[in-house]
């Protein structure tokens, strides 16, 4: 089998002398044989010699001491804390090697040189230590400028370096990214004055930058969980006033009562100058107000407290420019609280059912959410906890399908000592107990033995828990939420569910549709699962084509989201591709044809599905004479979708 890995990954056997002699060649201006030098090496000599470098006498640039140096080591405090960690993994074998550990800038500048002391010792004094500069720009080829230039992880050999002062250097380079948007943060760089080996020396720089994105991803995320938390608890004063919560990098989090006009200034992330958000100049929006967001100190670095993290901007649009505005309408989410962000989703039905939820969780009345398995439930009950009065206490998820007859109502209850043979000595408290003052999410409620029903209705009605082998009360406040996937009413009428439990849940009641009612969110989801596939796995950036779009939106999806996410993440792995294609589906993928004037599915037919569809299509332009919006609701779709499948099937408005 061929091996199809670009070419600064491929292990290569390297012929020293071969590589020399082709480089004297080279600033000889002599022609020499093409296969004799990795022609990454002959390009980046290319690079360096248009640069005007002089092989003989450049030596890297250091960019001076003190305040320059002081200030570009705040910048990137952050990067050299994720690569300290790192390095604490690494250290037992590079400190014992002929290896230092390199943190570079995103400009080739190096921070920080890690390894056996005498060893970074003698490496400074051949300009390998903080502050000088190895870009190819500055210091000819080598495998942290290379790795910049080509964007990818490089290794270059001793005598494939451009300049003469760097031939005694083996070195392996990888860039650092950030995982959320693939901004450029340094590069790691694992050099050598002995022979490197090879793959294995660049598999290592990629797995440590690889570590050090995760840890820095991991920090990211630890501060928009702590900024939406201080969106949500802080001064009020915004929640009822146009207004967005920006990050700090300057893109919006989320936003209130904006209009879509409004909403068209923020397609770009804001400039922050100085701690101010501003937008652009030609705009229809101005900020009136800006409340910043301070960093606790849990995630603070050196310098960090005095920069802009992140804050709210108080929008005021003038009257006039409004009006003037096309297609102005109430933004599709207001008035759904920010806890429900982690619902992706523009499908109006279910963003109803969010500003429905808020409301519900106001109450500290039970909630009864039903729908297919995978379709959000847990993420509707989490949501409801964080935006309620006891948002503060703990949240309890208990999946009763997992619990066995014998010990669901202890597990609920808990017990007391001794209470059954092989309970604890000291007895043990019950998932009510632990959700005091909380919520306690019970998944899948419809699979709960009748016995223990009869608790869990005690509980409900009287708010005390008595422990399994005991007597006293305990007085709990618990928010109950359950969950399932099954018709409780019909199973109360066959004696399935108890129904008086039943109609005690139902106090308040939500239906979170099937992904198959929602088609076009699927372009959404999709785009978001590719975005955090990326973060987890560091494959790169990955799209979808229109063709495997349109089979997305037609399938089934009897595990909704969950099988959604399941099936993105398999092609997004399995893929060497940018871009997926129906190619990448798997082969039990199966397609839901429309019915022409519902968009449900139909009976069997003896005609490829494909053409099933096509030919529903067709059918539905003719009967509603080509009227685009009322084909498009009649066949329960979006206009733009109902387009794209056209576009696919080769069709045109006036096709019958």
């Amino acid at each position: 089998m061929s091996d199809t890995r670009p070419e600064h990954l491929k292990p290569q056997d390297f012929d020293r002398r071969a590589v020399d002699t082709a480089w004297n060649d080279f600033v000889g201006g002599t022609p020499f044989a093409a296969n004799t030098a990795r022609s990454l090496i002959v390009d980046s000599w290319e690079r360096c010699r248009r640069n005007g470098i002089d092989p003989h006498t450049q030596r890297p640039p250091h960019i001076g001491v003190g305040e320059p140096f002081e200030n570009l080591l705040e910048r990137n405090a952050e990067l050299l804390v994720a690569a300290s960690h790192t390095w604490e993994v690494l250290s037992e074998s590079l400190a014992q090697s002929e290896s230092v550990f390199v943190v570079t800038d995103p400009n080739g500048v190096m921070l920080d040189v890690r390894g056996n002391e005498e060893l970074v010792n003698a490496a400074e004094r051949e300009h390998v230590g903080p502050g000088y500069d190895w870009s190819e720009a500055a210091s000819g080829t080598n495998a942290i400028g290379t790795a910049l230039a080509l964007d990818a992880p490089t290794i270059v050999r001793s005598t494939e370096h451009y300049c003469v002062a760097a031939k005694i250097w083996d070195c392996a380079a990888s860039p650092v990214r950030d995982l959320s948007d693939g901004t450029l943060l340094g590069i790691l760089d694992v050099t050598s004055i002995g022979d490197l080996s090879g793959s294995h020396t660049l598999a290592l720089a990629v797995t440590a930058a690889h570590q050090i994105e995760h840890t820095l991803h991991s920090q990211e995320l630890a501060r928009s969980v702590q900024l939406l938390n201080w969106y949500r608890a802080s001064d009020p004063r915004w929640h009822d006033r146009a207004a967005a919560l920006l990050d700090r990098k300057g893109r919006i989090v989320t936003t209130s009562m904006l209009s879509p006009a409004t909403l068209d200034s923020f397609s770009e992330p804001l400039t922050i100058t100085d701690g101010v958000p501003c937008l652009p100049g030609d705009n229809v929006a101005r900020i009136t107000e800006y409340i910043a967001y301070k960093l606790p100190a849990d995630l603070r670095y050196p310098g960090r407290e005095a920069r802009w993290e992140g804050g709210v901007i108080i929008v005021d649009v003038p009257e006039e420019r409004v009006r003037e505005a096309p297609g102005r309408r109430r933004p599709l989410r207001e008035g759904v609280d920010p806890a429900f962000v982690n619902i992706t989703t523009n499908n109006a039905r279910l963003v109803e059912l969010m500003r429905r939820a808020g409301r519900m969780a106001r109450a500290n009345s039970p909630i009864l959410l039903t729908g297919e398995t995978g379709s959000g439930k847990e993420l509707f009950a989490r949501a409801i906890h964080d935006c309620s009065t006891v948002a503060q206490g703990p949240f309890v998820a208990v999946n009763s399908g997992t619990l066995s007859k014998e010990l669901a109502a202890s597990e609920l209850l808990g017990y007391e000592a001794g209470a059954f043979t092989g309970a604890s000595n000291k007895g043990r408290r019950g998932k009510f107990e632990e959700a005091d003052g909380g919520t306690l999410f019970l998944d899948e409620i419809g699979e709960l033995p009748l016995d223990v029903q009869v608790h869990l209705l005690r509980v409900l009605q009287d708010n005390v828990v008595v422990r399994i082998g005991g007597n006293s009360e305990r007085q709990v406040d618990v928010r109950v939420i359950a969950a399932t996937n099954r018709d409780l009413e019909a199973d109360a009428e066959t004696d399935q569910f108890r129904a008086d439990l039943y109609y005690r849940l139902k106090v308040l009641n939500l239906v979170v549709p099937p992904l198959r009612a929602r088609p076009d969110d699927i372009a959404l989801l999709v785009d978001t699962f590719l975005r955090r596939l990326q973060g987890t796995y560091g494959l790169g950036s990955k799209s979808v084509s229109p063709d495997l779009l349109t089979s997305l939106e037609s399938g089934r999806w009897p595990g909704n989201v969950r099988e959604l996410h399941g099936l993105v993440e398999s092609m997004y792995i399995l893929s060497d591709r940018p871009v997926l294609t129906t190619a990448d589906l798997p082969e039990d993928f199966v397609v839901e044809p429309m019915a022409a004037e519902t968009g449900t599915a139909v009976a069997p037919s003896s005609a490829p599905l494909v053409e099933v569809e096509r030919d529903t299509i067709i059918a539905a332009l003719s009967r509603q004479r080509h009227n685009m919006s009322e084909v498009a609701r009649r066949l329960g779709i979006s206009r733009s979708t109902l387009y794209r499948k056209m576009k696919h099937y080769g069709l045109r408005r006036g096709d019958e």
